[in-house]
């Protein structure tokens, strides 16, 4: 058996979790492997990834795709060599670059699946021409053999044209498809089970600039909270903030994912089948000049709202 390695990228926040899911959730067949790598000391998006049945595995230690150390090559030689795998799914950085491990799927033991980016229809025309986050969204942008615009419905019909447009000149060269808000889950199988021609193995890695304008943190939340709370107060960080992500707990000892992005927050109650993470956090994105005292400051003003502090992880 040899599984396909497909790649999937795409800015902070543009739904590259929740397309994962969508895979995993019967849109692929077979058994799946997916290696995340998350912009951060702690990997929250594999906390994300709800598989019952395939295996994720986590790489934190800065964007795989532009620190390409024993830690990838590891993990990436070891998956060629098993049998069991039908599909193995890279879930890349926000900040990174999805095309920098494009030859993998050359690899003995790999066949080639699609180099996969998402767009978000409501944020990627503004995110495009950002002074500071540009460079690298279109460089993400430039590295797709296929395009997912998501969101389409949050979307009004002005903007999706916009998001197309801006898409279909940024990757000229890829397959741009637009996802159906009726049905997404059939639009993740059909993304994935598309025959798109393979672009050319990338070269040697290139740095551009994502990791000099952008700050990250992780913070605990301490205790039960009032998710409405933590709502409003990442609504109104949400021009100090290109992302937060984590998960946290109520009064009722339920556990909820929370989402930050494109200034939107979403709170959902996390599914009783997911595992029960080992404890209550968010990570937070800044970007920009002044990232790093907008970071503090909406960390500060998240102390004052529901209380959080900050988090030492062991090791990193």
């Amino acid at each position: 058996m040899t599984p396909k390695l497909g790649l999937i990228g795409g800015y902070l926040g543009s739904g590259k979790s929740t397309l994962v899911n969508r895979l995993l959730s019967g849109a692929l067949p077979g058994r799946t492997a997916v290696v995340v790598n998350d912009f951060g000391s702690v990997n929250i998006d594999a906390d994300l990834i709800q598989s019952a049945d395939g295996d994720t595995i986590e790489l934190s230690n800065g964007c795989i795709c532009c620190q390409l150390n024993d830690d990838v090559a590891r993990t990436m030689t070891a998956l060629a060599a098993r049998e069991d795998l039908d599909n193995v799914i890279c879930e890349v950085s926000g900040v990174g670059d999805p095309g920098e491990l494009a030859a993998w799927r050359s690899y003995p033991g790999f066949g080639a699946g699609p180099v996969v980016v998402c767009a978000d229809a409501t944020a990627i025309v503004r995110l495009s021409r950002d002074q500071y986050v540009g460079d690298t969204v279109r460089r993400q942008l430039g590295s797709a053999e296929l395009v997912l615009i998501i969101k389409t419905d949050l979307a009004m019909p002005g903007d999706a044209a916009a998001a197309l447009a801006v898409c279909e000149a940024a990757a000229p060269q890829a397959l741009v498809v637009q996802q159906d808000p009726l049905d997404p889950q059939l639009t993740a199988a059909l993304v994935f089970a598309a025959e798109v021609p393979p672009s050319a193995a990338a070269g040697p890695v290139v740095a551009d600039a994502h990791t000099d304008v952008h700050s990250t943190c992780t913070v605990a939340v301490p205790g039960p909270i009032d998710v409405d709370s933590l709502r409003l107060a990442l609504s109104a960080q949400s021009q100090r903030l290109v992302r937060a992500k984590g998960i946290v707990q109520d009064s009722a000892h339920r556990w909820h994912e929370v989402q930050l992005a494109a200034g939107r927050v979403e709170v959902k109650e996390r599914s009783s089948g997911a595992p029960t993470p080992d404890g209550a956090r968010l990570v937070l994105i800044s970007a920009g000049a002044d990232r790093t005292a907008s970071l503090e400051q909406a960390r500060a003003k998240l102390v004052d709202a529901v209380g959080v502090v900050p988090m030492a992880v062991p090791g990193r």
